[in-house]
């Protein structure tokens, strides 16, 4: 299977993001992250990330908060999100019948 650089990196962020929100005890929200951060430890083009970060949010994997104390979360249990709804989020359909996505 191919995975592109985009899956790869939306899937990285999203286990950081997860492992930030695993300390709160409920799956939730937890600590915010930062994309600049997750993108230096990522070893992530900022600017890229960014773009990965926004088609979490609008599939409704991420939820931002704005301000000098803000970040990205997850908006459910780390357990609920697979990695199926990483890959459409940010690459469409994964499968294609007769170059109609299915």
């Amino acid at each position: 299977m191919y995975v592109s650089a985009r899956s790869d990196y939306a899937l990285r962020a999203m286990l950081a993001v997860a492992a930030a929100s695993a300390g709160d005890g409920e799956g939730g929200a937890g600590e915010l992250v930062k994309a600049a951060s997750l993108a230096e430890v990522q070893e992530i083009p900022l600017s890229f990330l960014q773009g990965i970060l926004l088609d979490l949010r609008r599939a409704g994997l991420l939820h931002s908060h704005r301000g000098a104390e803000g970040g990205y979360a997850l908006t459910r249990p780390a357990a609920e999100i697979t990695v199926g709804d990483v890959l459409r989020a940010v690459g469409g359909s994964l499968t294609t019948v007769r170059g109609l996505p299915a």
